[in-house]
């Protein structure tokens, strides 16, 4: 058995569901009851209903054959990639590398997994089983929140997502959200570094979720998400430097841009779309439809970019058209 988001079996026919929109990524989640306990996340709770979920997604199970079938067709659904998503399991990575061995069968499409992963010998065995790229999820950006929120030390796994970098050069990628606890300078130094060192990031916003440790907890503001959102993006775009980003009280309040400059660089709208692997558009993992957009799962319309970059603007103490 294994675990399909609800969107996913939608594209794929295996449920009736109808959708407001439809993932470009095939999203499986292998095993239950995570060994983890993250505060923020429903995999590490016991109770049934809470283990359906991850993220504000739901996540039905399906037999393995079901779900083969379906993906021998999976790009004739317009899908551009498979993201096997995985709980810590007791048996190490050997349930990984046999779900590859079963998708290699299948689907000649890319695989990001995201996984506990122990070292960097276990991450080239799955890239050998043929994982195309694997996440070593951060999650929480400040340390001391990460120990409280997710138990261990951030040192360690930075040290252990550096060292994959290093054996495994643009085969790694992490995932970062914002809302628990970090401040904008922290959010922009930590991405900073990881993009030296060739990592690619998937922001997401906290999303308080029923069962889980943190579920009355307020998600971030937008306007805070969409400064770290755009400062990401002029990084990873080599568009801006942060050693010219600056700061108030650890809140950004400029790019070291010209105003015209910034609006000129963020007018296409891809800097608030879902970032992480190609292919990936994750739609409403952070929010609900018809509420305020984190991350676009889509090209963003003339209007909707406007007034992103407005809201930017305005946040950053800038008057548009000044």
């Amino acid at each position: 058995m294994i675990r399909l988001s609800a969107g996913t079996a939608a594209l794929l026919g295996l449920s009736t569901n109808r959708m407001d929109a439809y993932p470009t990524t095939a999203y499986l989640l292998s095993g239950k009851s995570c060994r983890m306990k993250c505060s923020f996340c429903p995999q590490g709770n016991d109770d049934n209903e809470t283990l359906k979920r991850l993220g504000r997604i739901s996540w039905p199970e399906y037999a393995w054959d079901e779900v083969e079938a379906a993906l021998s067709k999976a790009e004739s659904k317009g899908l551009k990639r498979i993201c096997l998503q995985s709980v810590r399991h007791r048996e190490g990575i050997e349930p990984l590398l046999d779900i590859m061995k079963n998708l290699k069968k299948v689907s000649d499409l890319p695989v990001s997994l995201s996984a506990w992963i122990g070292n960097d010998k276990e991450a080239a065995a799955l890239i050998d089983a043929g994982v195309d790229r694997i996440s070593v999820s951060i999650d929480v950006i400040n340390p001391s929140a990460f120990e409280d929120i997710k138990g261990g030390f951030q040192k360690d796994r930075l040290e252990l997502l550096f060292k994959c970098a290093e054996r495994l050069p643009g085969r790694m990628s992490t995932h970062l959200i914002c809302g628990l606890g970090e401040t904008e300078l922290e959010a922009l130094k930590m991405v900073d570094m990881l993009l030296k060192a060739n990592v690619t990031i998937a922001l997401f916003a906290f999303v308080p979720l029923k069962g889980t440790g943190m579920e009355n907890l307020q998600p971030p503001p937008v306007d805070s998400y969409r400064r770290i959102q755009a400062g990401c993006y002029l990084l990873k775009q080599g568009k801006a430097d942060f050693s010219c980003f600056e700061f108030d009280n650890e809140r950004l309040v400029s790019f070291g841009l010209e105003e015209q400059a910034l609006k000129d660089i963020l007018s296409d709208g891809t800097a608030f779309q879902t970032s992480g692997c190609s292919g990936c558009n994750r739609p409403y993992y952070n929010e609900r439809p018809g509420k305020a957009i984190y991350n676009y799962h889509r090209a963003l319309s003339r209007e909707e970019t406007d007034q992103a970059v407005l809201q930017l603007l305005e946040s950053l103490k800038l008057k548009a058209g000044q």
